[in-house]
C-alpha cells in the first residue's frame, strides 16, 4: 500500500508548539472501532450568521459539492482576524467532559497554503486559552483535531504511532500551547489567523466533539526498525532482499555515473578557469557570489548532512515496541549501546550488517560515496563521519562545537516528552578562546587538506529566544538581557556588560532614569533580576548595544582562532537559525568568509537571510532545510511537509533551484541523509527527511529530483 495519511506537521525554525502528524494509517491494524463523534453546532445553519463574533472577518453559508458549509474570510489588517464562538449566543454545550477532541473538518479552497488555528478558553485559565494551528495545502480537505485531554504520548518520540481512531487520510492531531484546559467550563473557543500579511479563506464543514480511544500497546516496530501496520513502496520483508537491491543498485550506478562536466570536486570543469590555489575560497564573479574548488573551477556547494551512522533509538522503558529485539549471543546484539543508564539500538547498522556483512562499515561509506556522485552532490554537510571526509572522494565541512567554558542563557523547552536547554558560551572568559583552539587543533590532521570546504563553530546558537522580535511587538529577548538578568557577577560577560553601562551613565540613577527600575546601586544589578516587559522597552537601545558587544567578542576571537590554527580555511559562520536579529548579522558578515542560516521554510527566500546578504552583500550557505512525508511508514515529516514523496522531491528541487539561482547563496546542504529511526533520535526526533531510509535504501523518487536539479545545477546558476 502506498497511501498519503496526511499527517502534516510544519514548524518554524523557532520551534514553535505546531505539531501535526497523521493518527491513523488503518483502524483495523489495531482492531478498534471509530468511536462515535457529536455534532457541537449545525456549521450550515444561517441563523447563527448574525451571532458570530467576528474580528476581520466576514462568514457565510455557502454550496459545496459535500454540501453546505461556512466560507470564512479573513483579513488582514489585524494582528488576530478570528471569529469567536461564544456559548451565551450560539446555545452550545460548555460541558465537553468525556471528550478528547474538538474536530473541524475544514478544506483550504485557494492556491496559497492556509495556516488555520483553534482556541480553546476554560474557567482553568482566565486569560490565556490552548491554542494550535496547521497549514492547510491548497485544495485540501483535513480534519483538525484539537485535543482537550491529550492522547496518551510515548515519551522520546516526536511523531506517535497512529491512534486507533478516525479517518486515515484527513485526520490531523494538533500539538498545542499546552495551557491548562478545564473540559467541564469551556467560555469560548475561535478558529483565528495569526498576524496575516494576505487574505485567507477557508470553508468549515462540520464541527463535533470527539470521544476518546486507547492506543494499543502492542508492538508498531518490526526487526528492521519499520513500522508493522501498514506497507508501502520499498518496504521490506525478509533479508533475502538485501542481496537483490545491492545488485539493483550497481547496475543504476552504472548507468549514472558521475556528471562528465564536473571536476574530481564537483566544481564546474566546463566554466571559467581561475587560479587554482590548492583550497576552496570564495570570491564574487559577475554580481553573483561563489565558491572555486581547489582546482580553480567555480564550485556550488549542493550538500547532506550526518552522512553517518546514527539512528540508535532507546529501547530502555520501551521494549514493548519492539517485535523481537536480539538476545544476547544474537551477533545483531552487538548494535546495542548505552547512554548514560539508557540501553540503545542501532536498527540502520543492523540493518547495514545484514545487507553487507562483515565489512558492513566499509561497504556501507563505499556505497555512499557511489550515491553522491551519482546523485550529483559535491559536499559532506555538517555532521558527517571523519571516515566519510577520509575517503577524498566528496568535499567535506568540519564540525566545532565548543564544550567545558562557562555557559550563560538557558533555553528550556520540551521536545517529545523531554526537557532540552540552550546554552551560550562566554566569549569574554579566557576559558572559550582556550578551548576553542583546543577543540580545533584536534581537528589538525585536516587544516591543509584540499577536500575540507570549510569550518562551522557552533549551530544554532540562541542569539534571540522566542519568536523573533522583529516580527511582534515584544521587546527583544536576547542574549544580553538574558545574560544580566540569569546570572550573577561571577560571569565575566555580566561583569563586561556592567562595566560598559556604568562608562555610559556612571550613576546608577541614569540608568534608573532610563530604564524606569529601581536599582540601588551598580552592586544590585550584579545579582540575578527580573526586567518587567516596559523595563525591556526602555532599555531597548541599551541592550542591543550589549548584544552587539557580544556578537563582536564571539565572532572576532573565532575568526582570530581559526586565524592561528586553521589558517586559510573558510570560517564558515555558527549556522543562524530564526532566531537572530540585523546586528548578529551584521557582525557576522565582518568576520565570517560565508555567514551560513539554517532555512526551513518551502523555499530560500522566505526568511530574511537573502534580504540581508543582498543589502550587505555578502555570501550565504544554508546549513539546513528539509521537507518529509507519511507516506513510507514513518510517523513524523519534519520541520516542513509534503503530502508524499513524489511531493517532497519536487520541494527539494524547486528549493535548490531557487537557492542555486541566488546572487547571495553559495550552497545549500539537506538535513539529513538518513531518515531518524522510528522511535526517534535520543532527544525524540523520528522525522523522514532522509534521502535513505531505515533499511539502507535510497528513496527512488529524491534520487531522481537530485539527479536532474545537479545536471542543471551551474546552467542554472550562470542564467541572468
Amino acid at each position: 500500500m502506498d497511501t498519503d495519511p496526511f499527517g502534516f506537521r510544519y514548524r518554524p525554525r523557532q520551534r514553535c508548539l505546531v505539531w501535526a502528524l497523521t493518527v491513523a494509517w488503518t483502524a483495523t491494524s489495531v482492531g478498534a472501532t471509530t468511536p462515535a463523534a457529536r455534532t457541537l453546532m449545525r456549521i450550515s445553519d444561517r441563523v447563527n450568521l448574525s451571532r458570530y463574533a467576528l474580528t476581520d472577518c466576514k462568514a457565510a453559508v455557502v454550496q459545496t459539492p459535500t454540501g453546505a458549509a461556512l466560507r470564512l474570510r479573513f483579513g488582514h489588517q489585524m494582528k488576530w482576524p478570528n471569529l469567536r464562538f461564544l456559548p451565551d449566543a450560539l446555545g452550545y454545550r460548555t460541558d465537553w467532559s468525556g471528550f478528547a477532541f474538538l474536530a473541524l473538518l475544514v478544506s483550504n479552497p485557494t492556491d496559497t497554503v492556509v495556516k488555520v488555528n483553534i482556541r480553546i478558553d476554560s474557567e482553568a485559565v482566565k486569560d490565556r486559552g490552548r491554542q494550535g494551528g496547521v497549514p492547510v495545502a491548497p485544495g485540501q480537505t483535513v480534519r483538525l483535531l484539537m485535543p482537550i485531554v491529550d492522547p496518551q504520548a510515548i515519551v522520546g518520540m516526536r511523531g506517535q504511532p497512529p491512534l486507533p481512531m478516525f479517518n486515515r487520510e484527513r485526520d490531523v492531531l494538533i500539538s498545542h500551547s499546552r495551557v491548562a484546559l478545564d473540559p467541564a467550563r469551556i467560555t469560548q473557543w475561535q478558529i483565528f489567523m495569526g498576524r496575516p500579511n494576505q487574505n485567507h479563506t477557508i470553508l468549515v464543514h462540520q464541527i463535533e466533539l470527539v470521544p476518546p480511544s486507547k492506543r494499543t500497546k502492542k508492538a508498531f516496530v518490526d526487526r528492521f526498525g519499520q513500522y508493522n501496520g501498514a506497507d508501502w513502496l520499498g518496504k521490506l520483508h525478509d533479508e533475502a532482499e538485501f542481496a537483490a537491491r545491492v545488485r539493483a543498485e550497481e547496475k543504476d550506478f552504472r548507468a549514472n555515473p558521475p556528471f562528465a562536466d564536473r571536476d574530481r570536486f564537483g566544481g564546474w570543469k566546463e566554466g571559467p578557469q581561475l587560479e587554482a590555489t590548492g583550497r576552496f575560497r570564495v570570491r564574487k564573479l559577475d554580481e553573483k557570489w561563489w565558491l572555486v574548488d581547489p582546482e580553480g573551477r567555480l564550485f556550488w556547494s549542493s550538500g547532506i548532512t550526518c552522512v553517518r551512522f546514527n539512528s540508535a533509538t532507546v529501547v530502555t522503558g520501551r521494549e514493548s515496541c519492539f517485535q523481537g529485539l536480539p538476545e544476547t549471543g544474537d551477533p545483531l546484539a552487538r548494535f546495542y549501546s548505552k547512554r548514560g543508564k539508557k540501553r540503545l539500538y542501532d536498527f540502520f547498522q543492523a540493518n547495514a550488517f545484514r545487507k553487507y556483512g562483515n565489512e558492513f562499515y566499509k561497504c556501507f561509506y563505499e556505497a555512499t560515496m557511489k550515491r553522491l556522485r551519482s546523485w550529483g552532490f559535491n559536499t559532506l554537510g555538517c555532521w558527517s563521519s571523519p571516515d566519510a571526509w577520509r575517503a577524498r572522494k566528496v568535499p567535506y565541512t568540519l564540525p566545532i562545537n565548543v564544550r567545558r567554558v562557562p555557559m550563560f542563557v538557558a533555553a528550556s523547552h520540551t521536545k517529545a516528552g523531554l526537557l532540552k536547554k540552550k546554552w551560550f558560551p562566554d566569549p569574554f572568559d579566557p576559558k572559550f578562546r582556550v578551548e576553542l583552539e583546543r577543540a580545533l587543533t584536534a581537528q589538525s590532521e585536516f587544516k591543509n587538506d584540499p577536500w575540507l570546504l570549510g569550518v562551522f563553530i557552533h549551530n544554532e546558537l540562541p542569539w534571540t529566544l522566542g519568536v523573533p522580535w522583529r516580527h511582534t511587538d515584544r521587546t527583544p529577548t536576547g542574549i544580553a538581557v538574558l545574560c544580566l538578568q540569569k546570572n550573577d557577577g561571577s560571569l565575566r560577560a555580566k561583569r563586561v556588560l556592567l562595566e560598559r553601562l556604568k562608562t555610559r551613565y556612571g550613576a546608577i540613577a541614569g540608568l534608573n532614569r532610563k530604564w524606569g527600575t529601581e536599582f540601588a546601586g551598580w552592586e544590585a544589578m550584579a545579582a540575578p533580576f527580573e526586567l518587567t516587559e516596559t523595563q525591556r522597552k526602555n532599555a531597548l537601545d541599551d541592550l542591543a548595544e550589549l548584544d552587539k558587544l557580544i556578537a563582536e567578542q564571539y565572532f572576532r576571537v573565532c575568526r582570530e582562532a581559526m586565524d592561528k590554527q586553521m589558517p586559510g580555511v573558510l570560517y564558515l559562520g555558527c549556522r543562524f537559525s530564526g532566531m537572530y536579529d540585523r546586528h548578529f548579522v551584521e557582525i557576522a558578515k565582518k568576520y565570517c568568509d560565508v555567514v551560513s542560516f539554517n532555512i526551513y521554510a518551502e523555499r530560500p527566500s522566505d526568511r530574511t537571510a537573502d534580504e540581508l546578504a543582498v543589502e550587505l552583500d555578502f555570501p550565504v550557505i544554508i546549513g539546513e532545510f528539509h521537507f518529509g512525508a507519511l507516506d513510507r511508514g514513518m510517523f513524523d515529516p519534519g520541520l516542513r511537509r509534503a503530502k508524499d514523496q513524489a511531493e517532497r522531491a519536487g520541494k527539494y528541487a524547486a528549493y535548490v533551484r531557487e537557492a542555486a539561482a541566488a546572487a547571495w547563496c553559495v550552497g545549500a546542504h539537506w538535513f539529513q541523509y538518513l531518515d531518524q529511526p522510528l522511535t526517534g533520535r535520543p532527544d525524540g526526533e523520528n522525522y523522514n527527511i532522509g534521502f535513505v531510509d531505515a533499511t539502507d535504501d535510497p528513496y527512488p523518487e529524491m534520487r531522481q529530483a537530485a539527479r536532474e536539479v545537479h545536471q542543471d545545477l551551474y546552467t542554472t546558476r550562470m542564467r541572468k
